[in-house]
Formats: C-alpha cells, sequence, structure tokens
C-alpha cells in the first residue's frame, strides 16, 4: 500500500466533494479499488453519493448551487418549502457520504499517522452544517479543511 499515493487519491476526493461534487466519483471509485480494507465505508460513501446526485441537479435547477450563475442557468421558479427541502436533503446525504469517507480516513490515519488529513477531513464535516448559517461560515470552515489536508500532504 503506498500511503502517499493513497492520501492524495483522499484529499483529491475531499476537494471535489467540497466544491466541484459530480467528479467526486471518480475519487470515491478509485479509493474503493485501492482499499479493499476500508471498501465498505468507501462503499457506502459512494452509494449515498449517488443518491445525493438527482438532489445536486435540483439545486443547480433552483437556483440554489453557485454553479447555476457559472454555467448560466436561469432557476426555476418553486416555492421555499421545495428549495429549503432540496437544500437540506441534499446537505443530508452530502454529510453522511462525507463521514462514510471520512470513517476510511481516520482508520487509514491510524494505521499510516495521517493526523492532518484525518483533521482536514474532520473540518469538511463541521462546514457542511455550517452551510445553513452563512455561507461565509461554510467557505471559511472548508478551506481550513482544505488547508490542513493540503498541508499534511
Amino acid at each position: 500500500m503506498n500511503v502517499r499515493r493513497l492520501e492524495v487519491l483522499f484529499a483529491l476526493t475531499l476537494i471535489l466533494m467540497m466544491y466541484i461534487y459530480p467528479l467526486a466519483v471518480v475519487g470515491l471509485w478509485l479509493l474503493m479499488g485501492e482499499l479493499p480494507e476500508y471498501g465498505e465505508a468507501i462503499k457506502r460513501s459512494l452509494i449515498v453519493f449517488i443518491a445525493s446526485l438527482p438532489l445536486y441537479g435540483a439545486k443547480i435547477t433552483l437556483g440554489i448551487s453557485g454553479w447555476s450563475k457559472t454555467l448560466g442557468i436561469t432557476p426555476m421558479e418553486a416555492s421555499p418549502a421545495v428549495i429549503n427541502t432540496v437544500h437540506a436533503a441534499f446537505l443530508a446525504l452530502q454529510f453522511l457520504s462525507l463521514y462514510f469517507l471520512y470513517r476510511a480516513i481516520s482508520r487509514m490515519s491510524d494505521d499510516t499517522g495521517a493526523e492532518m488529513l484525518k483533521t482536514g477531513g474532520l473540518m469538511l464535516l463541521v462546514a457542511i452544517p455550517l452551510h445553513f448559517a452563512t455561507i461565509t461560515a461554510y467557505f471559511v470552515a472548508t478551506w481550513m479543511g482544505l488547508i490542513l489536508i493540503i498541508y499534511g500532504l
């Protein structure tokens, strides 16, 4: 097991999961192939991740995601209840997917000593509920997590 390669794969997957969400499937798929001993947690993460993809598409369509403006998509009109439900359901699934991935990272760091990666993953877990409070708190927490992850590499 090449520890450095695993750390980079975990870091890449975490970064993709927080910023270019659909592409995180590549990282999860690669991790599942690399780590059969942690495969159960990564498999759960992948299943929840795939279940959340339609909600991610709905977020873009409803204009909740920043990608709506980036891609030039005009948001659909919907009631605040629909928007809040889609947003809350997506964040719950994103949190679960990240949690299962964090469990695999935690086990790997116990075996290899990659503590900064583990701490950065924990910061990303903390960031997701902050999305409900303010987008600024969310971005501050995700950037802190990403800095810890990159520093740990």
